[in-house]
């Protein structure tokens, strides 16, 4: 059973007579209320499909957009209709690493705004909070509520960018820092797929709101104004966005070219110790040092132990010169 709240004010009101709001009506006095031809704001916290029924039944909904309530397909969706708009977006949410979007449904006629969402959505419970607190914003009619709601939605995203952004920064300092063993890859795909979900989100909202730009009945020139902002908003966002993924590319490109660059080092030593080790090779094959000191049928020119002692000796001055040279050529 969801949580139903509301917000009741009559359609004119002379300057005689104060301001009244009401809020938190029952369904039968909400009912009443909007048959007398008042204005109605109903909220709807995690609906049940008896609630969403009554609210069907109540507005008159066609049976697309009940299909619509009822179901969560997380995509943001704008349909027309001869007495009312219904408009769904998608607020971000971080679930174990991951980016999900919840829903946000808002159905705005002449004289009713009904909204439905989750509990862990926070756009449309500021923008009703300000409506209960502040009288004076109701002059500007339902289609300002409906654009807090929808700039409340897009703001969401603003400080998931900024943390994502902190993140890449963060391993790209340590990658220069501490080199590529510094940083795991698995942290950064996860940003990577964060993003991912985050441009799939954004890119049929951006769709939605110019479509909903040229919709006369949703307000009048002032408030559609701030809608045309609000797209431009969302623009602003997606650029984020995508600047963003080039961030994290980045980073990994530069853990490719940082491991590359380790697997050259190695194959690089790896080749000067076998230079050192090269003229060592070739005198020991050359003098056949195992043949010194057992007989044999040619007669050497030199003791055995003088023959050892100068192959010794060519093999230091030969290791040494190719380490000189190495050293003097910045090799070692």
């Amino acid at each position: 059973m969801g949580m139903i709240r509301s917000l009741v004010t009559p359609p004119t009101s002379s300057e005689d007579q104060a301001f009244l709001l009401r809020r938190n009506l029952s369904q039968e006095n909400l009912a009443d209320a909007y048959a007398q031809g008042d204005i109605v704001w109903i909220d709807v916290v995690d609906p049940s499909d008896d609630e969403i029924d009554w609210v069907g039944r109540m507005f008159n909904l066609s049976p697309s957009v009940m299909e619509d309530l009822y179901r969560v397909d997380r995509r943001p969706s704008l349909m027309v209709y001869p007495a009312y708009i219904f408009l769904s977006l998608l607020e971000p949410n971080v679930k174990q690493s991951k980016v999900e979007g919840t829903e946000v449904h808002c159905v705005i006629g002449e004289r009713f705004l009904f909204t439905a969402r989750g509990t862990n959505t926070k756009s449309v419970e500021a923008a009703y909070d300000r409506a209960a607190q502040d009288n004076a914003i109701w002059q500007r009619g339902l289609g300002y509520f409906l654009y807090l709601t929808c700039q409340n939605a897009i703001d969401a995203y603003y400080p998931l960018l900024d943390r994502i952004s902190n993140q890449l920064n963060r391993f790209e300092e340590q990658l220069m820092i501490g080199g590529a063993d510094k940083v795991s890859r698995q942290p950064v795909y996860s940003v990577k797929q964060q993003l991912i979900n985050l441009r799939q989100m954004i890119a049929p909202q951006r769709e939605v709101i110019s479509n909903l730009l040229g919709e006369t009945r949703v307000a009048d020139e002032d408030v559609r104004d701030l809608f045309r902002h609000l797209y431009e908003r969302l623009l602003r966002v997606y650029d984020l966005i995508d600047a963003q993924r080039d961030l994290s590319s980045n980073v990994l490109d530069m853990m490719d070219n940082m491991e590359s660059k380790r697997m050259v080092d190695a194959v690089n030593r790896l080749t000067i110790f076998s230079m050192i080790f090269l003229p060592l090779t070739f005198f020991a094959g050359l003098f056949e040092l195992n043949l010194f000191d057992v007989p044999h049928p040619v007669t050497l020119p030199l003791p055995a132990s003088t023959l050892s002692g100068i192959m010794l000796m060519l093999m230091i001055l030969s290791a040494g010169g190719m380490y000189f040279v190495l050293r003097r050529r910045g090799l070692l």
